[in-house]
């Protein structure tokens, strides 16, 4: 049977729009995949991103802190140094020795009865130890920070920094405020003619 012109004309229509139709659904898968493919290399990029923001931070706190640090104010010679020391840890920490740049030396020094029975101050031969989990009191008239040789005054309000140092090696800066204070006039039997005068600027 022969088919009629007009049919073979639509027929040929069809086929191209049909065609195209497939050019265009092609053009779209392609434009699909290149949309995916684009985005894989971001979403591998963020990965480590977001890894090492989740990553705990370093160091924990520290388990020797102090608690209302205070220096006597003074106008020249020594002076001593208070405070808390409070140790949050499950072991003893053992502070050996103390720096500063307010004077020509810093040292920690305890109260022991003299040949006389007198309570005198001294450096303490064995530093502080701070028990694990609880504190240790520096205070007038006992265990303190001792900082000595004087440069300048230390007035009221001042703030005067010093360094703790642990039996570990670790240290510790503590920045006290200067205060006036007239007690706790105890002498101090040191090694030097300036150290064994009396203790009267702490």
């Amino acid at each position: 049977m022969t088919t009629p012109r007009s049919a073979r004309r639509l027929s040929a229509a069809a086929v191209v729009a049909a065609a195209a139709l497939g050019l265009t659904a092609c053009a779209g898968g392609a434009d699909d995949a290149a949309s995916s493919s684009s985005s894989a290399p971001a979403a591998a990029t963020t990965t480590p991103a977001a890894a090492s923001s989740s990553a705990p931070a370093e160091g924990k706190g520290a388990p020797l802190t102090v608690s209302d640090p205070w220096t006597k104010a003074t106008e020249d010679g020594m002076t001593g140094s208070f405070g808390l020391l409070e140790n949050s840890s499950d072991e003893d920490l053992h502070v050996v020795g103390v720096s500063a740049e307010v004077g020509a030396k810093a040292e920690l020094h305890v109260m022991v009865a003299d040949e006389d029975g007198q309570m005198v101050m001294q450096q303490s031969p064995d530093g502080f130890t701070v028990p694990a989990g609880a504190s240790f009191e520096l205070a007038p008239g006992g265990a303190h920070v001792m900082l000595m040789g004087l440069t300048e005054p230390i007035e009221p309000g001042e703030e005067v920094a010093y360094e703790l140092e642990l039996e570990d090696g670790s240290t510790m800066e503590v920045v006290s405020v200067a205060r006036p204070f007239a007690g706790a006039n105890e002498s101090y039997h040191g090694g030097g003619a300036e150290e064994s005068d009396e203790h009267a600027d702490h």
